[in-house]
């Protein structure tokens, strides 16, 4: 029965959904499903996608635009990084063609946004972002500000291939986007260890690390002043310590992400390490936060608590997520 019902499916041209439960599954297929939650999607989890998409192709365009402005105003390449090794990037520093790439990667960014497209626009859009951002830090110094938003891209451009429908799709990327992130916070705190070993959370690291962005805001503003936090660590070692052996904890435990029973209490502590990361250094990763908003904290349950709660008024706000898009499968 389940194979004339798979073969009536296939010849009307549907394309069927992951599933934990069928037994004519391969047993990797049905761990993956089950790993990613496939067939068990809310009207929440399409609003936090959709969120989730937003977020991560207008960060996209952002920094297309604002890479492609300064590459324009770099001389030369100095220390190539990553791809530039291999691939001469020389073209695109000091000329327009930077801000024509910016221009592709906003059209493949708006065309994403439809269904019946994503799956040409995402692979596209990823391979001219990194090479904008290998273009932009070809002067040696790399930023990591933007590191997991291309990741959550990868992901969109991963799943719109290989996932067989819309929900397979939005769980997919949205799960292998947590399970990404949640390794690169425990290679985050894996590279420290390597580095220093248990000696790494010194107070004495955390006062040269403060003293150089102090020094870094004396150059550019002419004038340095701690906060409050940073003249309290600089005060006590044995603070400065245990706000670095805390930061190294919560990093290890990166991989609660990957668990929804332990998953908003890990996003909880990772977005209190980014603030504390903030107001004690001065580095802001904004994306980072707000990547973790999206993906770690249970919105979805949350909507469906208040669709309970007001049944009418939150049925009639989410019905539109339910309509497909023409073409999309």
């Amino acid at each position: 029965m389940g194979e004339l019902e798979s073969r009536r499916r296939e010849s009307s041209g549907a394309v069927p959904e992951y599933t934990a439960s069928d037994p004519a599954a391969h047993p990797l297929r049905r761990a993956v499903a089950r790993w990613f939650r496939f067939g068990r999607e809310t009207a929440g989890d399409r609003l936090r996608f959709r969120v989730f998409e937003l977020f991560l192709l207008s960060h996209a365009v952002y920094w297309a635009w604002d890479w492609g402005s300064f590459i324009r105003r770099i001389p030369a390449v100095v220390v190539p990084q990553g791809i530039a090794r291999d691939i001469d990037l020389s073209f695109l520093v000091g000329s327009p063609l930077a801000l024509v790439n910016a221009a592709c990667i906003t059209a493949c960014a708006v065309g994403a946004l439809s269904a019946q497209r994503s799956r040409w626009c995402l692979p596209p859009l990823v391979v001219l972002l990194h090479v904008q951002y290998v273009a932009r830090h070809c002067l040696g110094k790399v930023a990591h500000g933007s590191q997991y938003v291309g990741l959550g891209l990868l992901c969109l451009a991963l799943a719109a291939w290989y996932m067989p429908g819309p929900s397979a799709r939005r769980q997919f990327a949205l799960g292998a986007t947590q399970f990404f992130m949640g390794g690169g916070y425990v290679l985050a705190a894996a590279s420290k260890l390597a580095a220093r070993g248990l000696a790494w959370p010194d107070g004495r690291h955390l006062w040269l690390w403060i003293g150089e962005k102090n020094l870094d805001q004396l150059s550019e503003l002419g004038h340095a002043a701690p906060n409050a936090l940073q003249r309290l660590v600089l005060g006590h070692w044995w603070l400065a310590t245990a706000v670095l052996a805390a930061g190294l904890v919560i990093e290890l435990c990166g991989f609660l992400l990957w668990f929804p029973a332990t998953r908003t209490a890990i996003t909880l502590a990772l977005i209190g390490l980014h603030v504390g990361v903030f107001y004690s250094m001065g580095i802001l990763f904004g994306s980072y936060i707000g990547q973790l908003v999206i993906i770690g904290l249970p919105w979805p349950a949350l909507i469906e608590r208040a669709q309970r709660a007001w049944p009418r008024r939150g049925g009639a706000s989410l019905g539109w997520l339910d309509r497909r898009v023409p073409g999309e499968r």
